[in-house]
């Protein structure tokens, strides 16, 4: 790996924009693929929830 570093001698300094794009990568597609589960997850508990036989609610006159 190479690193680029500021002004001075190697050992003093390590550039502070540095990053482990490997690392970076992993996280990512981890984070897209829970926020896919999270949001499947999310659409199929409101199609079973709302799915059905539905159930009016009766209202009277006086509730308006």
């Amino acid at each position: 790996m190479d690193r680029w570093y500021l002004g001075g001698s190697p050992e003093d300094a390590v550039d502070p924009f540095y990053y482990d794009y490997e690392t970076v990568r992993k996280g990512g597609l981890i984070f897209a693929g829970l926020a896919f589960v999270v949001g499947l997850l999310i659409l199929l508990s409101k199609r079973f929830r709302c799915g059905g036989s539905k159930k009016h609610r009766h209202v009277n006159e006086d509730e308006l």
